[in-house]
């Protein structure tokens, strides 16, 4: 079990993941919704008051596409064979954990304490005991899912690509900077 959470492109086949990822993607989007969050990055997870099911869709497929498009690439340079469902099977599955996170939005608390911060004074900001609780086992989980999100993400292009050599795990790590900015770029043209 703990094996296909941390690498599940060795146990299953590419129809299987790409039919998982696109359901995460689908299901992710929805609680992105339902918990007024939004994937406003390959790698960023915000809480975002009012945000609307279209807003949250279209920026889980610019992130998808941000990522894909540097990592097939890469592919295509590291092993001329790379195929592109497995690249995009890979980072489908991969930003499945960022998902999760939307769930720390319940009750609005994010939104609440961002808009609590926004109108005081700096240093009149005090927290509640258990707001500081919250806040802290979030960035714990935030902090495990990146490293998941990593680990699911080289564990599927290494499976897509044969990667060895530590120059192209270099890039590989460019690459998902590249993804991030290509993200952030196509968001600001399209949503803005």
């Amino acid at each position: 079990m703990n094996k296909i959470i941390i690498n599940p492109f060795e146990k299953l086949s590419e129809t299987q993941l790409f039919a998982i990822g696109l359901g995460l993607t689908i299901g992710g989007s929805l609680l992105g919704y339902l918990f007024n969050t939004t994937f406003d990055g390959v790698i960023d997870v915000h809480p975002y008051p009012g945000v609307t099911i279209a807003h949250v869709f279209t920026d889980n497929a610019i992130n998808t596409v941000s990522l894909f498009l540097p990592l097939f690439i890469l592919g295509l340079i590291i092993n001329k064979k790379t195929r592109f469902i497995d690249v995009l099977n890979s980072v489908l599955i991969a930003r499945s954990p960022f998902y999760l996170l939307a769930l720390g939005n319940a009750n609005n608390f994010f939104i609440s304490l961002d808009s609590k911060l926004r109108v005081s004074n700096p240093m009149d900001i005090t927290f509640a005991a258990l707001d500081i609780v919250v806040i802290t086992i979030f960035a714990i989980f935030s902090i495990a899912f990146l490293v998941w999100f990593v680990a699911l993400l080289y564990n599927g292009f290494k499976t897509a690509t044969n990667i060895k050599l530590t120059q192209h795990k270099v890039a590989f790590g460019f690459a998902i900077i590249l993804g991030e900015a290509l993200s952030k770029l196509l968001m600001y043209i399209i949503n803005y």
